[in-house]
C-alpha cells in the first residue's frame, strides 16, 4: 500500500513537470484529463441508473392497459 501512494505521488509529479514545460503540453493533458473524467462520470451514471433498476419495484409505476 505504501508503494502504491508513493508511485500515484511520483506520476502527480511528473505530470507536473511535463505540464508546465509548454502551454501545449498543459492543454493536451487538459483535454486529456476532460475525456477520461466525461467517462468516468457517464460510466458511474449509467450503473447508478442499473442498480436503481433493479432495486425498484415493478409495481411502482401505472398498470398497463387492459387487452381485449
Amino acid at each position: 500500500m505504501v508503494n502504491l501512494v508513493q508511485n500515484v505521488l511520483d506520476m502527480i509529479s511528473l505530470f507536473t513537470d511535463v505540464a508546465l514545460n509548454t502551454p501545449v503540453t498543459a492543454l493536451l493533458l487538459l483535454v486529456g484529463f476532460v475525456f477520461v473524467a466525461g467517462s468516468s462520470l457517464m460510466l458511474a451514471y449509467l450503473v447508478a441508473g442499473a442498480v436503481v433498476d433493479l432495486l425498484t419495484p415493478e409495481s411502482l409505476g401505472r398498470r398497463p392497459p387492459q387487452q381485449g
